[in-house]
């Protein structure tokens, strides 16, 4: 799965950029996703704490709003970036 940054999200710093798929990526899968238990791999460490901090930042807001959907049956974990394989080039 993948997309394209739309114009005004590539003016966003790589922990909201992280933020914005990780709400893609759930609102994308929703049905295959509703009731289940699952984790989420990420190379960005403030994804986890940013998600549970007050903002007044409307993006952010929205975006906590969307994931708290799935609070309860989602991981996030931290794994190095090195670590990952691109997906894109299997």
């Amino acid at each position: 799965m993948s997309r394209q940054l739309k114009d005004s999200e590539a003016r966003y710093g790589a922990t909201q950029t992280e933020c914005l798929f990780l709400v893609w990526a759930l609102e994308t899968l929703h049905y295959y996703l509703e009731g289940a238990v699952f984790k989420v791999y990420t190379d960005c460490t403030a994804l986890n704490p940013l998600l549970n901090i007050k903002t007044t930042n409307g993006h952010m807001l929205r975006w906590q709003t969307a994931i708290q959907e799935y609070r309860g049956n989602m991981t996030i974990i931290y794994k190095e970036g090195k670590r990952h394989t691109n997906a894109d080039s299997h």
